[in-house]
This record gives structure tokens, C-alpha cells and sequence, in this order.
């Protein structure tokens, strides 16, 4: 044994629990002191404690072996580890290290702590190992020959050379990933990545070895700090990527509250307090981790099937930690298969995301093509509604002519007429009105139609200017002189000064043209109707009131919305699109409307908007 494995100092070790820490290898020699060691089954395993424990153990060898062995302790975290050899005089030789100790000054360059021990002859020799730990006292002790040490620590790095590179692999394809399709999952694996290397070369020793040989406290504090921050970045990756905050949102404060833990726990290991929170950091993570590898069986059931390759990931992981934390925890003794286990199952645990990773990136790229595909479809179908507003502006122009000319010639037509003053007048008066009526009515529903496709193409871009309403109820009042039944049906009521508001003229001119029109629309033959101005202390406003039909206190807040019409307006022509245009233009105005009404009394519009100083 030894040559080319272990010789196993398993069921040969005694172990003494120091509580103060102040027992010198003379205590613990005498007698009294000795009966107090108890044997253990395996090795030392006692958790987190800030005790220091004293372990026992005779060896012996047989005249064929070499008489040079090698004494390995493990775990590479240990911050006090001083063996005791005896002399020939009755005291002890004291070797000291630990991972406080610069690497450079162990006898052996070694990540774990080796020992050089001397078997002079066939007789055994009692030795002594004093272990003082901020982190798990977690100890194994095995006796080499210098070859067998030498093809452990290969199979070591070879083991470990694989798990760095595909964490190297990892972080370097998701940050070609994240500068491809811009998503912060992607960098939030490569943290975690990292942090999972960081956390493998602190605690298995290769920090100290190979970066940290000069820095031995921070290479010893940097242990507790990289298991706190895996679990924070890992926990935060976690909940990212099953969008455990929309699937769960009842526990959003949980997710945060565990957030915040393991910054604290952080924060505690580098104060040099990580084996105070670790019992509590383990506890947390062990929940942690039931909670999120049930969750995946739980969203596929609900049917996302895009968390296939992240739920086997979690179960890798899910049946790696037990060990890791039983082991931590000082449950269980350590053996090297429980060691591989758990590097072993977060290589399988590594894998499963990269290649769910690697499936969520292949899904972005089908949803960028899908969304290509339809943009380009979408500018297609804009091109041809734009080529349509086109055609249909001008046909409008070009309708505009011939009704222009066709209300010259019914205006001509009354001039004459009038001017003759022959009895045909009477007869042709009133079929004159009718016919400048019906242009006007052609030319609103060309405005209204022209004004609905701007505002909603333009996305109601107002171009505005500093206006008088009462300006613009003027202008209205001379526009419709010649389409009343009679010349005193609108009736103005003025504001004594000028009320100036911002807002484009030729919109709030259709808007108003709309709210006449719709008065002589649903108001008996000759009903009065008043355009009143008038302002208050920051607004303007404009009503338009008539003696109409009315229109129902539970149909009010639907005759804005497009094409609906009352249900007793059923009967008089119109397209539904006056009042919602009315609405639009008010709202993109920066404005508001009012509405009072009563069934079979009439209504009230009144238009406000703010006054310019």
C-alpha cells in the first residue's frame, strides 16, 4: 500500500475535542489526557466548529518498505495544521501549515498539506496532528509513497482539467451569445460559470497553489466568499432563466430575502466570520435547491417544454449537493468516490445547461427569423396602406373640384333667381338648399375620412398654433350662414375677451364643423342651436348645445367609440366617425370633451382646453 494508492489510516485515527484551544502537545501526551481520545469509524468529520480537534494515530512498517512516506491532510481549506513527530529524546518535532501559511513554505508543493515522515525501522511510532479551522472540520489523513502521491495528483488535475475546461468553454461561447442576441441571461451564465471556477480552485487548493501562493489570507478568506457569491449569482441565474418571479410571483420577497442572505453571508466571510453563517448558509441552500429542481417538473407539467434540458440540469445538480452538503456538515464520513460524486455531478450539472443554453439560443434565432419574416411582411402591407391613403387623397382632391363647382353653381343658380324675382324662385330656393346641403355633407365626409387616416397614420401629430375660439366659432358661424333652414338657427354667445388656446385651426375647425353638423342632424327642422365661448381660471372652452333628440345617459360613453351610432339615430344618414374623430382630435389637442344630454330634450358638447398665457 502506498506505492500506487493510499495506505487508508481509516479506523486507525483517535480523535480529541480541544473546546478552548489551549492543550499543548504535552497535555494531551499524559496519561489522564490520552484515555480521552475516542476512535473514530472513519475520518474526522465535525462540521462547522471553532474547536480544535487533536487527532492520534500510530503507524508502522515492515522491514521491506521504504522507510520515506509522505502524510497527505485534507481538506486544502484547513487554516491551522501542525503535526507532531516524536523524537528520540522524548519531545516533539512541530511541522506547521495551513492554508494561512504562504504555499511556498510547504515541504512539498502539494494543494493539499503534505508531511515528510521518516520510518526509521519496524517499530511504530505514535504521531499527532493538532487542526484548528474557520471553515468545516473536515479532515482525512493518508500515508503516501512519493509515486502513488504523484499518479493521485494526476488523475487529480486530469479530472479537474476537464471541469475547467468546460467551464471555460462555457463562459466563452455565452459571451459570444450575449454580444450576438443582446440578452442579460447569457452574461448571468457566464458569472456563474466563473464563480463555479473560482469556487473549485478555492476549495480544492489550486487558488493557493497557483494564484494566491504569496496571499494565503486572502486565498483563505476568498473560500467562504466564493461559496456565498456561487449561490447568489447561481440562485439569481436560476430564477432568470425558469422566470420564477412570473410563474411564482407570490414569492418575488422569498427570492429577494434569499438575495440578500447570501450578500450578508459574503459580506461575513470577508470579515473572517464565514464558519459563524455557514450552518445557516447550507440550511438555506439546501431549500433552495429542493425548491427550484421541483419547480422544473412543475413547469413542464404546466407545458413548457422550453425547461426540458434546464430541469435535468437541476437533477444532476439536485443529487450532487447532498453529498457535498452532508459532507460540509460533518454528517457523513468522507470517502474519495463522495468526492468525484461531487465534482462529477456538477460536470453532468454544467453540461445539461450548456446545451440547454445552446437550445434556448437555437429557439432566439428561429424567433428572429419568424420576426424578420413578419417585419418584412408588416413594411410590405404599410407600403401598400400607404400607397392606398395615397390613391384615396387623391381621389378626395380630385372629388373636391366637381362639388366645388357644383355648389358655385347652386349659389349662381340663387343669385339669378333672386335677382329676376320671378315666381320660379320660390320653387327653386329650397332644391338649391338641398343641393348645397348635400355638398356640404359630401365635403364633411371627405374631411372626416381624410382626418381619421391622418390621425391614425401620423399617430395623432398635432401641428399647433396660438388661436381665438372665438375666432374660430365666427369663421363656423360664416361657413354654415348658407346651410341653415334659417338665418337666425345658430345663435352665438361670445366671451367678453379673447380666449387663446394652442391647437392646429383646420383640426379644431372639423371638430366643431362635426359638432354642428350632428346638431342639425338630430334636431328638428329649424331647432336653434347656440355655439357659446367662454373660459374659467386655466381653460377655454367651446359648447355646442341643440334641442334634439337626445341621446341616453348609458349610450354616452359610447358614441365616441368609431362607426357606433345611438339607438335612436338609426334612422338619420351618417358613418359613426364624427364624434370619434371629435374625441380624437381633442385628446391628441391636449384637450377634453363634455357631454350633457337628455332624451327628447337635447345635448350639450362642450370642448376645453388649456389657455395660453
Amino acid at each position: 500500500m502506498g506505492l500506487h494508492e493510499s495506505a487508508s489510516l481509516s479506523g486507525h485515527l483517535a480523535a480529541l475535542r480541544d473546546v478552548s484551544g489551549l492543550l499543548r502537545i504535552e497535555d494531551v501526551t499524559v496519561p489522564a489526557k490520552a484515555a480521552e481520545f475516542t476512535g473514530l469509524p472513519g475520518f474526522l468529520g465535525a462540521g462547522y466548529t471553532t474547536d480544535t480537534y487533536w487527532l492520534r494515530f500510530t503507524l508502522q512498517r515492515t522491514v521491506q518498505v521504504p522507510d520515506q512516506w509522505l502524510l497527505e491532510v485534507t481538506q486544502p481549506y484547513l487554516n491551522h495544521v501542525t503535526l507532531f513527530a516524536p523524537r528520540s529524546d522524548g519531545g516533539f518535532d512541530a511541522t506547521h501549515l495551513g492554508d494561512l501559511q504562504p504555499f511556498a513554505d510547504r515541504p512539498i508543493p502539494h494543494r493539499s498539506f503534505v508531511f515528510p515522515v521518516r520510518l526509521v525501522d519496524d517499530r511504530p511510532i505514535t504521531l499527532y496532528l493538532r487542526i484548528k479551522t474557520s471553515s468545516t472540520m473536515l479532515v482525512r489523513v493518508q500515508a503516501w509513497q512519493y509515486a502513488g502521491l504523484l499518479s493521485s495528483a494526476q488523475t487529480d488535475t486530469s479530472l479537474f482539467s476537464v471541469y475547467f475546461g468546460i467551464l471555460a468553454l462555457g463562459i466563452m461561447s455565452n459571451l459570444v451569445f450575449w454580444f450576438w442576441l443582446r440578452e442579460r441571461i447569457y452574461l448571468s451564465y457566464c458569472g456563474y460559470l466563473s464563480m463555479l471556477a473560482i469556487v473549485m480552485m478555492t476549495t480544492n487548493g489550486f487558488a493557493s497553489q497557483w494564484v494566491l501562493s504569496h496571499q494565503p489570507l486572502v486565498a483563505s478568506r476568498l473560500v467562504g466568499v466564493s461559496v456565498c457569491l456561487v449561490f447568489l449569482i447561481g440562485t439569481h441565474f436560476f430564477v432568470g432563466v425558469l422566470r420564477l418571479r412570473v410563474h411564482f410571483p407570490k414569492l418575488n420577497r422569498l427570492f429577494d430575502a434569499v438575495l440578500i442572505f447570501y450578500a450578508l453571508c459574503a459580506l461575513a466571510a470577508i470579515l473572517g466570520k464565514y464558519g459563524v453563517v455557514a450552518p445557516w448558509l447550507m440550511l438555506v441552500v439546501a431549500i433552495m435547491n429542493v425548491g427550484i429542481t421541483l419547480a422544473g417538473p412543475w413547469l413542464l407539467w404546466r407545458g413548457h417544454r422550453e425547461y426540458l434540458f434546464y430541469t435535468l440540469a437541476f437533477t444532476a445538480n439536485f443529487l450532487a449537493i447532498p453529498f457535498a452538503v452532508a459532507k460540509l456538515m460533518g454528517w457523513t464520513a468522507i470517502n474519495i468516490p463522495t468526492d468525484y460524486i461531487t465534482v462529477l455531478g456538477s460536470i453532468i450539472h454544467i453540461v445539461l445547461l450548456n446545451i440547454a443554453v445552446v437550445d434556448r439560443v437555437r429557439h432566439a434565432e428561429q424567433e428572429t427569423l419568424l420576426n424578420a419574416k413578419l417585419a418584412a411582411e408588416l413594411a410590405a402591407e404599410r407600403d401598400a396602406v400607404n400607397q392606398q391613403r395615397q390613391f384615396v387623397a387623391m381621389v378626395s382632391h380630385e372629388f373636391r373640384t366637381p362639388l366645388a363647382v357644383i355648389d358655385a353653381t347652386a349659389q349662381s343658380v340663387e343669385i339669378a333667381c333672386s335677382q329676376s324675382a320671378t315666381a320660379s324662385y320660390e320653387f327653386i330656393a329650397p332644391r338649391q338648399e338641398k343641393i348645397r346641403r348635400a355638398v356640404r355633407r359630401m365635403v364633411s365626409l371627405l374631411d372626416n375620412f381624410l382626418t381619421h387616416e391622418r390621425l391614425d397614420f401620423d399617430g395623432h401629430k398635432i401641428h399647433g398654433e396660438t388661436l381665438d375660439l372665438r375666432d374660430l366659432a365666427n369663421e363656423a358661424a360664416k361657413n354654415w350662414k348658407h346651410l341653415l333652414h334659417t338665418s337666425d338657427q345658430l345663435r352665438l354667445e361670445m366671451a367678453d375677451t379673447v380666449v387663446p388656446v394652442h391647437a392646429e385651426r383646420a383640426m379644431m375647425r372639423l371638430a366643431l364643423s362635426n359638432l354642428i353638423d350632428n346638431a342639425i342632424k338630430y334636431a328638428p327642422l329649424g331647432s336653434p342651436i347656440t355655439l357659446r365661448v367662454g373660459k374659467s381660471l386655466n381653460n377655454g372652452w367651446i359648447e355646442v348645445e341643440d334641442h334634439g333628440i337626445g341621446i341616453s345617459t348609458k349610450e354616452t360613453g359610447q358614441i365616441f367609440e368609431k362607426f357606433y351610432r345611438g339607438g335612436n339615430a338609426q334612422m338619420v344618414p351618417g358613418a359613426g366617425l364624427g364624434l370619434y374623430l371629435v374625441r380624437s382630435i381633442i385628446n391628441a389637442e391636449g384637450g377634453e370633451i363634455d357631454i350633457e344630454s337628455t332624451v327628447g330634450e337635447g345635448s350639450l358638447f362642450r370642448l376645453r382646453l388649456a389657455l395660453v398665457a
